[in-house]
């Protein structure tokens, strides 16, 4: 009996989507280094971001990171009022995007994202003198905009240096929108929420101006380093797997 192509696709999918809902859980307890302006760690899973929007896509991708941060919440408590899933979920969303060739709707949600945090009464507007706290995100946003963008589901299939341009830009846009969301969660909770006034909220954001790019490039270095290996592993798997069904 031969399967329909339909349902070996959704079969993929299911099992993309369980396989890296278990990896990211793992990695989600596993601390790296301290976030800046609350009592939290980054962990490994979130330089795994970049990977599994490139190998899962879309769908499972964002499927598996929901149920593996929601799993590991026993062992890693949430902060953002259960709401900690949608930052990394917002980073495999637009980069899954991206490399869907669904550029618009990653622009769109990119700037919806934005302009939420530029609009919140907590947000700091310029960190000192006339640059924007966001200018790195500003900076991310021209790239999402510029015609490289459109070439990244090409350029990711080619491989070599336009390969890893490909997964340098998932990961600093995708990074980058994570960083905002994460923000916008920052100002819910300590500042809706904890009673935090906007006032001293901008205090905050100040200090935090000057250590966030470094905070956002180092996650997307290692995000792109790591990525460009597990792809090329997943590539050599893929092709030894379909050799091998060959020969049967």
């Amino acid at each position: 009996m031969k399967v329909s192509k339909p349902r070996t696709t959704r079969t993929r999918q299911i099992t993309l989507a369980a396989v890296f809902a278990i990896v990211y859980f793992i990695l989600r307890v596993v601390p790296t280094f301290s976030m800046i302006g609350i009592s939290a760690q980054f962990t490994a899973g979130d330089f795994l971001l970049t990977s599994i929007a490139l190998i899962a896509g879309l769908w499972s991708g964002t499927i598996s990171v929901l149920i593996g941060t929601i799993i590991a919440y026993p062992i890693r408590p949430p902060t953002f009022l259960g709401l900690d899933f949608l930052p990394a979920v917002t980073n495999v969303f637009i980069a899954a995007l991206l490399l869907a060739g669904k550029r618009r709707i990653a622009q769109v949600s990119y700037i919806i994202i934005l302009i939420a945090f530029l609009t919140s009464p907590y947000s700091l507007l310029y960190g000192y003198d006339h640059i924007p706290y966001v200018w790195l995100h500003l900076i991310a946003l021209a790239v999402l905009l510029s015609p490289a963008a459109s070439r990244i589901p090409s350029w990711s299939k080619r491989g070599g240096y336009l390969g890893i341009a490909a997964i340098g830009i998932l990961a600093f846009v995708g990074t980058m929108a994570q960083h905002l969301v994460g923000a916008l969660l920052f100002e819910l909770v300590v500042g809706f929420v904890g009673g935090v006034t906007p006032t001293k909220f901008a205090d905050i954001w100040r200090v935090i101006f000057f250590l966030y790019p470094e905070e956002r490039l180092i996650i997307v270095a290692i995000s792109t380093i790591l990525t460009v290996a597990v792809f090329n592993a997943y590539e050599r798997w893929a092709h030894q797997a379909q050799v091998g069904a060959g020969k049967r």
